[in-house]
């Protein structure tokens, strides 16, 4: 294919009206040569243009097409851009723009730099500018006044040219330093940081190694190369380049299917008889068992339980088959059922036949209730106490017995017979404060042996410090505990009778 090369450099003269407007148009001026022997090229030719906004890659914003005769000899072109897309204010904003040529569909390189062009708008004494770039003056921002205060960021500018500004909030943290993790490279501690990626060998890519980032080969092993059909058959299509398809074979007879033949697979005709399991079931009948109904040898076979048995029977088995049969609870099995309930001590009811009910028995002057049980003041002449208000009346003969076993107060917890601690340590409180405490609550300061018994059936004293005991301190031989958080011995001692420390009080029950 013949190539082309642009031998002369680029002409270019803007074309302005009267009125000193924006160029619209570029006058281009070029010679084409053949890139092999440098002769000039002639005949009809295909030329696009291009402005480009990078001097490679980049965006096309503005092109155009001309058809082009060059006379033999000279390969001169003459030409003037814009005619058919106009070259405006748009497209010359200030910034560098690229033109590329093609001719016959191969671009010229490189790509020509076209500087931006400044536009001059003359007025004279008398008169004003009625535009600047093509732009009405009612379209132009005044010109732009203030600025933000410290901590506020620009959010807008009036038609004025005044500002609008807004507290920045976005946080109140600095970024100190960047570093580069794995993977990246880069990154600083002052001004501007930048980070990218590591630099690798050429084609290599970035790859985890499970902990971090490095570079490793592009492998790419596994890649399909073709897709065939194998001999089993089953399937048409496949290849070995572009997009593959696969599918069922699309020339069996109407109502066909694929079957296996022992050795590939092909269309075959659908037939129910089943060739592999070696028997197909002919029919369902009733065994000799009996119990069921239905059956058949053809179509929807529907077997079901009896439905000619009288009303509440049941299917039960008569030692051949199984039968209609009335649903009785004699139980023929077991060897024996209860043909009575007879009340014993405590309970009255009973029966031998029917629904049976029992009660709990009660006697002379004992009212017998579903939760309850009281007394019968008929028969006791309020000779009792209540278990809470009422008052002894009369008199009542104990047989020289005495009413005992007295449960421990509210906040006491029973530690063996007849003797009841208080559940939680009091704090604090002297020697004789505690023994107070203890008679005004109707009980008495818990002696040493007392506690020691406490203690020895489970209670746990609080405070969780080592417990020292006091001895004898009064004739009542009580004493009260303290939590020192020094000694590894609980010895009898004395302590100073104004020590505040921990103590419980004990209540003697019968």
């Amino acid at each position: 294919m013949t190539r082309h090369a642009i031998a002369l450099a680029l002409v270019c003269a803007f074309v302005a009206s009267a009125r000193a407007d924006v160029p619209t148009t570029i006058t281009f001026t070029a010679r084409l040569l053949d890139d092999k022997s440098d002769a000039p090229i002639s005949g009809a030719h295909v030329v696009v243009f291009a402005l480009f906004d990078a001097e490679t890659a980049g965006t096309s914003v503005w092109n155009e097409t001309h058809d082009v005769t060059l006379d033999a000899g000279d390969g001169l072109v003459f030409l003037a851009l814009g005619e058919t897309t106009a070259l405006d204010q748009k497209i010359f904003d200030g910034k560098p723009r690229f033109l590329q040529v093609s001719v016959d569909g191969n671009v010229m390189e490189p790509r020509i730099a076209i500087d931006s062009v400044p536009y001059a708008v003359r007025a004279t004494a008398a008169t004003t500018a009625d535009s600047v770039g093509g732009v009405g003056l009612t379209g132009l921002q005044q010109k732009i006044t203030g600025t933000c205060n410290t901590g506020q960021y620009l959010q807008g500018i009036n038609a004025d040219g005044s500002v609008i500004c807004a507290a920045d909030t976005a946080g109140v943290g600095d970024i100190t330093d960047v570093f580069a993790g794995a993977g990246l490279a880069g990154g600083a501690s002052t001004g501007a940081a930048t980070l990218s990626l590591m630099t690798c060998s050429p084609g290599q890519v970035l790859k985890s190694t499970g902990t971090t980032w490095a570079c490793g080969a592009d492998n790419d092993s596994g890649d399909i190369t073709a897709v065939t059909v194998g001999t089993p058959g089953g399937l048409v299509g496949g290849g070995t380049s572009g997009a593959v398809t696969l599918s069922l074979p699309g020339t069996c007879a109407n109502g066909q299917l694929l079957k296996w033949n022992g050795t590939v697979w092909g269309c075959a005709n659908d037939i129910d008889t089943d060739t592999n399991s070696g028997g197909t079931i002919t029919g369902i009948s009733i065994g000799a068992a009996g119990g069921l109904m239905g059956g058949g040898s053809t179509g929807n076979v529907t077997l079901s339980l009896p439905n000619t048995c009288a009303s509440g029977q049941v299917l039960k088995w008569n030692g051949t088959n199984w039968a209609c049969a009335n649903d009785t609870d004699t139980d023929t099995n077991s060897g024996g059922d209860i043909t009575d309930v007879v009340a014993g001590n405590g309970l009255t009811g009973g029966g031998s036949s029917g629904s049976v009910t029992m009660h709990v028995g009660q006697g002379i002057g004992v009212v017998v209730q579903a939760d309850t049980v009281g007394l019968d003041t008929a028969y006791t002449d309020l000779r009792y106490l209540m278990l809470s208000g009422g008052t002894m009346t009369g008199s009542i003969n104990m047989g020289g017995q005495r009413v005992t076993n007295r449960g421990c107060p509210s906040g006491y917890v029973a530690v063996g017979p007849g003797l009841c601690v208080e559940s939680t340590d009091q704090c604090c409180y002297t020697f004789t404060g505690a023994a107070n405490r203890c008679r005004v609550a109707g009980s008495h300061l818990c002696s040493s042996v007392e506690m020691r018994a406490a203690m020895a059936s489970g209670v746990t004293l609080g405070g969780g410090a080592v417990t020292d005991w006091m001895g004898d301190q009064s004739t009542d031989d009580n004493a009260f505990y303290v939590n020192d958080g020094t000694s590894s011995e609980n010895p009898d001692s004395t302590r100073a009778t104004t020590t505040s420390s921990y103590s419980r009080c004990c209540v003697s029950i019968e």
